[in-house]
């Protein structure tokens, strides 16, 4: 299957034109990293064209004056068994629906039978959609927006309290770690590509089941951590290093690959390093993509990775 040329938004990080024909998610998206410069608290409409859904499976609206999509699997019943709910978070400028283009996350809850969220940032000044991370440059409380969120969907759809899992990209996995350190009650787990932690991360203080990818030769958010729009930001090491310490995880570690992740990187680029000696069963596992860039071009077996080690369903990779 062929891949779509990526590009990155507002940041200028272009990606080179593939050179193989390895079997590449079907489409991408234009998602930066990142707190815009200025901001306004004008909210975002749905109004990117849907991908078509996997066969068997429904759509429904939620969150009210602040729209978002919810997808249902195939077999999903109100009156049965609780179905674990991942939301996914857009980066900078891109939107719910493009971030779920890319990634195929509501595409992999078909085979995996969880709901998918695609909720929406609101606007800057520049018209970008992006999420409150900092809280340095607008009163929006995208925290209680998404929790909000969430509890509709739990009590509304049947989706399982307990098994609530965000993946973010760039600004939306900042936004992912944000909600993790901050509510870990109501989170089982993340998946954060691209997006660490702002500061040291001392708020957050409770074990998690935590995946962070990031590729190398990021050009956006820098892998080894630094300033980022005026912020101290830890690198991937660190943010993993840091969930690390919060879960009380034993030194010793399992090295998994290298895999082939990426269709822009030739070769096998990604290593998965994994702590699962950790308490009240955490993890921690960071995905280091050697020579991968700040949007990498996602192949099929990254997708389906990604989610069912999210979700501890099995890791099968390669």
């Amino acid at each position: 299957m062929a891949a779509a040329v990526l590009a990155a938004g507002c940041a200028g990080e272009a990606a080179p034109a593939p050179e193989t024909t390895r079997e590449a998610a079907p489409a991408t998206t234009t998602t930066t990293a990142g707190e815009p410069a200025a901001a306004t608290t004008t909210t975002s409409s749905p109004s990117d064209p849907a991908p078509a859904a996997p066969e068997g499976q429904n759509e429904a609206t939620v969150g009210g004056d602040r729209p978002a999509r919810l997808v249902l699997p195939p077999g999903w019943d109100a009156a049965g068994l609780p179905r674990p709910l991942v939301v996914l978070l857009h980066g900078y400028t891109a939107s719910g629906r493009l971030q779920d283009v890319y990634l195929g996350v509501s595409a992999t809850g078909s085979d995996l039978g969880y709901l998918t969220l695609t909720p929406d940032g609101t606007r800057d000044s520049f018209g970008n959609r992006f999420w409150n991370v900092t809280d340095l440059t607008t009163p929006v409380d995208d925290v209680g927006y998404l929790l909000a969120l969430i509890d509709e969907v739990v009590a509304d759809y049947n989706a399982d309290p307990a098994r609530v899992f965000v993946v973010g990209h760039s600004n939306g996995g900042f936004m992912a770690n944000k909600l993790a350190c901050e509510h870990p009650g109501r989170i089982a787990g993340i998946a954060a590509i691209a997006g660490g932690l702002f500061g040291s991360g001392d708020a957050c203080s409770e074990p998690m089941r935590v995946l962070f990818i990031q590729g190398t030769s990021d050009g956006t958010v820098p892998y080894e951590g630094g300033v980022f729009f005026g912020s101290r930001i830890l690198g991937a090491e660190a943010t993993a290093a840091r969930w690390r310490e919060v879960g009380a995880c034993a030194d010793s570690t399992v090295r998994e690959g290298p895999f082939d992740f990426d269709l822009l990187v030739a070769g096998e680029e990604t290593t998965i390093t994994v702590w699962d000696d950790c308490a009240d069963g955490a993890s921690v596992e960071l995905w280091t993509m050697e020579g991968s860039g700040h949007i990498p071009g996602v192949l099929l077996d990254f997708r389906a990775t990604l989610m069912q080690r999210l979700l501890a369903t099995g890791p099968p990779v390669g």
